[in-house]
């Protein structure tokens, strides 16, 4: 019986151990839905949120869609970045504006993990290209397998000289209708600039560009990345 328990015990202080190789979150994102004011263009719409005054995120990004996302003409997405649940609960505020709305009641909230080593994101510039990539967790993986996977694609891309700063966020909050509690995932990759991203797109599909999920990967149903215009509308 002891014995039976001390592998019992070993056992858990694995998997247990293992759960945390995960490194936490670098952030968190918390992003919204948002739409330009009938009379209004979306370079009004960064200027009037560029000129307010805007204290307490870490950063503002406003997201304008160029390939993707079922956005209607109008739409974009606000995402605003913090430390972490507390320090977004101490400082959230909501900022009134003329030339845009945002459904700040449906706002989504997701941990954030950066993959590889880049970390050069808007090189001398405030407007840089972002994918997006919406997937799902397979039924018997974690957050750790998914960031594993992921972190070795990232450092492989480097290896082949690939400039962009990837990251991965895991949704905890909001809306997600259809799917099982903490399986949406999104895959983003950020160019030092808009030419840069680019360039990586170029080196991916000179590869053998798969079809579908491999079988057994811990991330899938991966939909076909979306591509937006982002723009830095507050930074520290």
């Amino acid at each position: 019986m002891k014995e039976a328990l001390w592998v019992l015990f070993l056992l858990a202080f694995s998997i247990n151990a293992y759960a945390q190789d995960v490194p936490g979150p670098n952030s968190l994102y918390v992003a919204t839905q948002c739409s330009v004011s009938d009379g209004a263009t979306f370079a009004e719409v960064v200027e009037e949120a560029r000129s307010a005054s805007i204290s307490g995120p870490n950063r503002v990004f406003f997201r304008q869609p160029v390939a993707g996302n079922n956005a209607a003409p109008n739409q974009f997405r606000r995402i605003v970045v913090w430390d972490n649940m507390e320090h977004w609960a101490t400082n959230v505020l909501i900022t009134p504006a003329e030339s845009y709305t945002c459904d700040n009641a449906n706002r989504s909230f997701w941990t954030n993990r950066v993959l590889g080593t880049n970390r050069d994101a808007y090189v001398g510039t405030d407007v840089s290209l972002v994918t997006t990539r919406l997937c799902f967790i397979e039924r018997g993986h974690t957050i750790s397998d998914v960031y594993e996977t992921l972190n070795d694609g990232a450092l492989a891309r480097e290896a082949r000289g690939d400039t962009t700063m990837s990251m991965v966020s895991h949704l905890f909050l909001g809306p997600s209708t259809g799917t099982d509690m903490r399986t949406r995932i999104i895959i983003r990759r950020i160019g030092d600039s808009e030419a840069g991203l680019a360039r990586s797109l170029d080196l991916f599909n000179e590869g053998n560009v798969s079809i579908g999920t491999p079988i057994n990967a811990p991330a899938g149903h991966c939909q076909d990345a979306a591509l937006t215009r982002s723009y830095i509308i507050t930074e520290p």
